[in-house]
């Protein structure tokens, strides 16, 4: 799932704990990819360009199945008994849980119940069919923003981001040979994304009333 909708998961957590500040819920819903960002840059996770095709074949420090538990867990944690916030360390947690369901739908098998083995690996492979995985994630936006009750200017984000998205959904052959050459390159696009997307979501969703 791209940074946009991603995003919007911390409108559906916000509408069910309004008390919750809706920049920490977007922290939560991309914490994990956040991690993969960092591990890139370290050169702990990779991804790989094959047929013309970008793969994120490598990524079980911060996608795996064990670590969005950990990190859920911490998470909760710090929150619950560093600052006696019980209600928004279950909120954030849900968030941070959230990012690792979400790619098991859209990824390959990709994402392993732990780092220390490869199997079993999960992912239904959504992102292999571009115009399946935009239609699907648009909707799921638009869903959100629907349950949040947001504002017009929410939803033309939401819209206005998903489509941009689409050529990268699309890229592929000659297209991929930039992040080949230059791997950080992605990991810096995926990484300005998330803050832009924070940015507008946190915007925009201000002013909404969620009870």
């Amino acid at each position: 799932m791209y940074a946009i909708n991603h995003a919007a998961t911390a409108l559906l957590i916000k509408k069910k704990q309004p008390s919750a500040p809706i920049f920490l819920l977007l922290i939560s819903v991309q914490l994990v990819e956040l991690l993969w960002v960092i591990f890139n840059y370290l050169h702990l996770e990779h991804f790989s360009i094959v047929s013309g095709k970008l793969h994120l074949d490598f990524l079980p420090y911060s996608h795996s199945v064990f670590s969005g538990m950990v990190a859920a867990f911490t998470s909760f944690a710090i929150i619950n008994w560093g600052f006696n916030n019980r209600k928004l360390a279950i909120a954030f947690s849900i968030g941070v849980l959230s990012h690792t369901f979400l790619d098991v739908i859209f990824h390959e098998k990709d994402i392993r119940l732990s780092p220390f083995s490869d199997t079993p690996a999960w992912g239904l492979g959504i992102l292999d069919y571009p115009v399946l995985n935009f239609a699907i994630e648009f909707i799921y936006g638009i869903f959100c923003w629907w349950y949040f009750k947001g504002s017009k200017a929410l939803l033309t984000v939401i819209i206005v981001f998903n489509i941009l998205d689409l050529p990268i959904m699309l890229a592929h052959d000659d297209m991929l040979k930039p992040f080949e050459e230059y791997p950080f390159i992605l990991p810096s696009i995926i990484l300005f994304q998330i803050f832009i997307t924070w940015y507008f979501i946190w915007r925009y969703s201000r002013n909404t009333k969620t009870t």
